[in-house]
């Protein structure tokens, strides 16, 4: 079985920018992530990226359970 390691310094810093620039500037994101560069940062940014959108998906399937109780009653 294989031991987890802790993140690196450089992945942690790009997960971190790359979290934010997704929400402040998606399309500049999008570019970046395009370019396919290699290393801990940039798997950060990827990861990061990931985990943004997911929290998003997660938001809107919940305003839309919400939505859809406060109409069945």
């Amino acid at each position: 079985m294989e031991e987890e390691q802790d993140p690196s310094p450089e992945y942690i810093k790009g997960f971190n920018q790359m979290y934010k620039l997704k929400q402040e500037m998606p399309e500049a994101a999008q570019q970046m992530l395009s370019a396919k560069a290699k290393g801990d940062r940039f798997k950060g940014m990827t990861a990061g990226a990931r985990q943004y959108e997911l929290e998003r998906i997660r938001e809107i399937s919940q305003k839309n359970r919400e939505q859809s109780k406060r109409h069945e009653i």
